[in-house]
């Protein structure tokens, strides 16, 4: 494959882009007749659908060779759901799950947007990082966050699915019910990290490059060690995100 650029993409990217397009859609009517099975909209399905067909694992060999090629990841997806022969298990961490799970709600015509969460219980905030998606629910009508590595979503007391603002304005996971598409407080959803403790305190917009954080919930007296070359530097909550993310305006509540 040549690597002609156009503008800012290559052959390449177009390429890649179109090989993604086509596996997405090949996954479409899977997921449909996952979310008909299973009487969940569409945009749970797709969380179901890379959760049952893909493992968390970022030490794999094929993790390191393929985690960040999306039209591999894509086409394995598709042929380990329909059990393909050459169909080879996707090893993904929690943030290429995601992209996974995005692209196949793109095939169905719906947005997402990618939510990198942040922890204060560390020394550093990305020791405690989590990605999840908000997805804009077109059956519901609702924007509804979807945590694609543990299988999990939460419920609101009126039983619609939390947004991102409701999961930052309030403590995560004592006000919500955690669910899966078997039900909600499952053992095996009660038992995971998600299900035990509150990311919901700082959180990154990858595709709006803004940074939310909960003045109530992240402890903002907190200070975090960065390593250097140059040397050990202490920064402040604001100045360590303005660090990682120097664009990115930082919004309180």
């Amino acid at each position: 494959i040549g690597f002609v650029t156009y503008g800012a993409l290559t052959v390449k990217d177009w390429y890649d882009a179109d090989e993604a397009e086509k596996f997405a859609e090949l996954s479409r009517p899977l997921v449909q007749a996952l979310a008909k099975e299973l009487d969940v909209p569409y945009v749970d399905a797709a969380r179901v659908f890379v959760f049952r067909n893909t493992d968390h694992d970022m030490e794999s060999d094929w993790y390191k060779a393929h985690a960040e090629d999306l039209p591999y990841v894509l086409e394995h997806l598709y042929k380990t759901a329909i059990s393909a022969s050459d169909a080879e298990r996707p090893d993904l961490a929690c943030g290429w799950r995601v992209k996974a799970m995005k692209s196949l709600l793109a095939a169905d015509g719906i947005s997402a947007d990618t939510v990198y969460l942040y922890n204060d219980t560390g020394a550093d905030p990305n020791q405690n990082s989590h990605v999840v998606i908000e997805a804009s629910n077109p059956e519901t009508g609702r924007l509804e966050v979807h945590d694609v590595d543990f299988n999990v979503k939460y419920l609101r007391s009126d039983g619609a699915t939390a947004s991102l603002s409701d999961l930052m304005k309030s403590t995560v996971p004592s006000d919500f019910r955690t669910c899966d598409e078997s039900g909600c407080l499952t053992d095996r959803v009660l038992k995971t990290t998600v299900g035990k403790n509150d990311f919901y305190k700082g959180v990154y917009y990858r595709d709006r490059d803004v940074f939310l954080l909960s003045r109530s919930k992240f402890d903002i007296e907190k200070t975090f060690t960065i390593h250097r070359i140059r040397g050990d530097e202490v920064m402040d909550v604001y100045d360590y995100f303005n660090y990682i993310y120097p664009n990115a305006p930082i919004v309180e509540f």
